[in-house]
């Protein structure tokens, strides 16, 4: 708990100085600070990695505590024996986006490689 209350506070620390360094340069008070490639590379790449977990992660939660409204509503349908509209199911939409996370990210890091999961049926 407590590593999880560290992360948290330096996670939301270089939140708040990449925010004031962003609004600095966007208001025109700051000069841009100029990266080298290799570096705007491995940020744009931690910002996919950071997009892609939080979203897996969302969509893992939702896989796993289904939201009472479409049980309730999957259940009607099911009493009324009408047809229920198609949807993606939490499985598919969670394997999707491992998918994408694992193309994006490429297969050649650890993430990508997990993420990029070949099932054969």
């Amino acid at each position: 708990a407590d590593m999880d209350l560290t992360r948290l506070a330096v996670d939301a620390g270089q939140f708040i100085n990449r925010a004031v360094q962003y609004t600095g340069e966007a208001l025109g008070a700051a000069d841009k600070t100029e990266l080298e490639p290799d570096i705007e590379q491995l940020l744009a790449k931690a910002d996919a990695t950071k997009t892609y977990t939080d979203q897996i992660i969302s969509q893992t939660e939702t896989l796993l505590q289904p939201s009472t409204a479409a049980r309730l509503e999957e259940r009607l349908y099911e009493q009324l024996e009408w047809r229920s509209p198609p949807r993606p199911r939490c499985l598919e939409v969670l394997g999707d986006l491992m998918t994408n996370a694992g193309l994006e990210l490429g297969s050649n890091t650890p993430y990508g490689d997990c993420c990029h999961i070949h099932i054969f049926f």
